[in-house]
């Protein structure tokens, strides 16, 4: 059995919509003989929770911690703030009168949680602890069995009379609509909200209780998730104490003496204990006489003598039985001289070591097994963050053949748990990819409205039939259905750069080297959007449709910046000789997928528009540049820019002198070659080095002590300006959320 999904309902960060998590079922990890492991280990069974800083990623594992342990110490703070707020506004509308049902309807701050649990092997699965779940003769393989639980007030009549009492004595109104509240009305709403969660975290006032109820609403008796759930939380690391690899081998060696000892745990070092407290005690005979011939002279009558003696216990032997030091060569260096990734690490290597052995093999057939590892990247490098998930998978590897060293083959201990990783590092969605060539599993936490907002991924959402979503801008159908050829690319691609955009706040996708080298540092001159993490993702061509799904689900404002890649007809010489300037759309096609795939364009005109679609803008060269449609962002530049010093002196670096003569007239570029120009730079890496060559004049221009030294940077074409101030509405927009 597994947990499926686990649903938080207004608890902490977390709503009443977008609240389900998505978990992989466990498999059985059983040991490799080979030294090098070719199959996951631990992918297979592992999900990942993943989003930035504050999304709600700790509270989920806070909310299973809770349930298992059947917590009951809730306060004010675990509610979230707009169910109270909203809760509020209710008690308001019912309380400012004296109605005497006033209360009959109302609700009172509740948490609530649902569980699916699913059955995976009907010949091994216990189903004791499920029974009043589901009747037993309805047990059958993958069915989902529902557990519900609620956290509520025990005394709710109480509750709300203190609140009646708070509002009246208040005399807050009812005027308290989305608009037009009046200023006496919020404060006064703002002091009730306080009030309430003073009440709320009155122990004396307010005490709560857990119950469980199955999928017909009806309560289970004498329930509790500790008997289904075991659940072992490796926290983040933030503040590593000292001795820490001492303490953690400690407790793996101290549950290998009370576990795997062959002798009986009660005589353990009995002879020893025995000898050492023997010796104390003779050693400390002398000064025993002394002082109690010290304290006879004090007090002649009624002298009570003093005993000294040795005692030293098991339990005080096993408590400081390990010290952790590394083996250097002949060196032995003490762990308060490694850093701190390194420590991390081992920590969590030590915390697996531990959980394996003190695993109880089996276990999985009569409860669900669940081992959580928070935020393992703190401290670490990024490359042991990529290969995180491979070392782990040697560790467990390891950790399994060592429980039982001198069994067969197939007597090895084998382990059934699901592993949740919570993470906002890149390097460590990299690593979970990779080792399962998938995006199944992963459950990627935004903000939506102040709440945490859960997008469970996998491949077969990418691979859908996407025909139906339409533009809110026109309605037309988009269909960038992925094949499995797309698919594959876009998790082998994930490697160098897409896991960056799970934790951005905006992304600019864009098809070519100038464009990456350029926009960074004009985003760094745009003081709306420097203070916001953007990130620029190449994708080295028009293959924006492959990525839309993705960026479509993670629901970040994106701007695909593309070429309009206008097709040469059969009349005229190809691309690659012809210097034809384009200055009319007119009967011309474009060979760009993105635009023919999900802008429904491909005859193209002069009144050509931008697509907007959901949180996706498309911008392209639209608009004529001095009566030329440019065809690249470099040629984009040159026609902005014909008279730009600094793009004049970056061509004069890049192309021959004799071209560079052609194409000059009067001190300036003459626009009627800016496709010559275009051509010219597209050979032999000409399109990198020119924009390099301009970067580096802008950097050292802006060094310039000459205040006036910023007006010769080159101004970026409308189309990218464009797309910039999309963004900043977006990114303003959602700051007011």
């Amino acid at each position: 059995m597994y947990l499926q999904s686990f649903t938080i309902k207004n608890f902490r960060k977390f709503g009443d919509q977008d609240n389900e998590l998505q978990f992989v079922s466990s498999n059985k990890i059983n040991y490799q003989n080979r030294d090098n492991i070719t199959q996951p280990l631990v992918s297979p069974s592992s999900t990942l929770i993943i989003g930035k800083n504050n999304t709600g990623k700790t509270t989920i594992t806070n909310a299973l911690s809770m349930l298992s342990e059947n917590k009951l110490s809730i306060k004010s703070s675990d509610f979230n703030l707009s169910y109270l707020k909203k809760l509020i506004i209710s008690y308001i509308e019912a309380f400012q009168n004296d109605k005497n049902d006033s209360q009959k309807h109302l609700e009172t701050p509740k948490l609530e949680f649902r569980l699916k649990i699913k059955l995976d092997d009907l010949n091994e699965d216990l189903i004791t602890n499920l029974s009043e779940f589901t009747p037993i003769n309805d047990f059958s393989r993958n069915k989902e069995i529902i557990i519900n639980a609620t956290y509520a007030l025990k005394e709710e009549a109480n509750f709300l009379q203190q609140v009646k009492d708070l509002i009246q004595n208040n005399r807050i109104t009812s005027e308290n609509s989305d608009s037009g509240q009046s200023e006496h009305n919020i404060k006064l709403n703002n002091k009730l909200l306080e009030e309430i969660c003073k009440l709320l975290d009155h122990r004396n006032e307010t005490e709560y209780k857990l119950s469980f109820t199955n999928n017909l609403n009806r309560e289970v008796k004498n329930f509790s998730l500790r008997d289904l759930l075991e659940i072992k939380c490796i926290k983040a690391n933030r503040h590593l104490d000292e001795n820490v690899l001492s303490n953690v081998f400690q407790r793996i060696v101290n549950s290998l003496f009370t576990k795997n000892i062959k002798n009986n745990s009660e005589e353990l070092f009995i002879d020893e204990i025995t000898k050492i407290n023997t010796i104390i005690t003779d050693t400390v005979k002398n000064k025993n006489d002394s002082v109690s011939g010290i304290l006879g002279e004090i007090e002649q009558l009624n002298h009570i003598d003093m005993k000294l003696s040795g005692n030293v216990s098991k339990k005080d032997i096993l408590k400081k039985l390990i010290k952790y030091s590394f083996s250097d060569g002949d060196d032995y260096i003490p762990e308060d001289q490694f850093g701190l990734g390194y420590i991390n690490l081992v920590n969590i290597i030590g915390e697996i070591i531990y959980y394996i052995s003190s695993y109880e093999e089996n276990s999985h057939r009569s409860r669900i097994n669940i081992l959580v590892i928070e935020e393992p990247e703190v401290f670490m490098h990024p490359q042991m963050q990529e290969f995180f998930i491979k070392r782990i998978d040697l560790a467990v590897n390891k950790a399994i053949r060592e429980i039982k060293p001198d069994a067969d083959a197939g007597d090895y201990m084998s382990l059934k748990c699901q592993i949740i990783i919570t993470t906002h590092s890149s390097h460590i969605v990299n690593s979970k990819i990779h080792s399962s060539s998938s995006f199944d599993n992963i459950n990627y936490l935004t903000l939506k409205n102040k709440c945490s907002k859960v997008i469970p991924l996998y491949d077969a959402l990418f691979i859908q039939d996407f025909s139906k979503k339409s533009s809110q801008k026109t309605g037309q159908q988009i269909n960038p259905k992925l094949d499995q050829r797309d698919l594959l690319f876009l998790k082998k691609h994930i490697k160098y750069k897409v896991s960056e955009l799970f934790f951005s706040d905006a992304i600019i996708v864009v098809e070519g080297t100038t464009e990456e080298i350029l926009l960074n540092y004009y985003l760094e001159k745009e003081k709306e959007l420097r203070n916001y993490y953007i990130s620029i993702f190449r994708i080295d061509g028009a293959y924006a449709h492959i990525y839309f799904p993705l960026l479509q689900q993670i629901q970040i404002p994106c701007v695909i910046i593309t070429d309009i890649d206008i097709k040469r007809n059969n009349t005229e010489p190809c691309e690659s000789t012809s210097s034809e300037q384009i200055r009319s759309l007119k009967n011309r096609k474009t060979t760009n997928n993105t635009l023919k795939i999900l802008c429904g364009i491909e005859e193209l005109n002069d009144n050509l528009q931008y697509k907007e679609i959901s949180n996706t803008y498309i911008v392209f060269q639209k608009d004529p540049i001095n009566k030329q449609y440019a065809t690249s962002l470099e040629e984009a530049i040159i026609l902005t820019n014909y008279d730009n010093q600094l793009v004049i002196e970056s061509l004069k670096s890049t192309i021959s002198t004799e071209m560079f003569n052609i194409i000059m007239d009067n001190n300036r570029i003459n626009p009627n070659s800016s496709f010559e120009i275009q051509k010219k730079l597209n050979t032999n890496g000409g399109k990198t080095k020119f924009a390099s060559t301009l970067l580096y004049n802008m950097i050292t221009v802006t060094a310039n002590t000459d205040p006036d030294s910023s007006n010769i940077i080159p101004e970026l074409p409308q189309y990218i300006t464009d797309g910039f101030d999309w963004l900043k509405r977006q990114l303003e927009n959602d700051k007011g959320k």
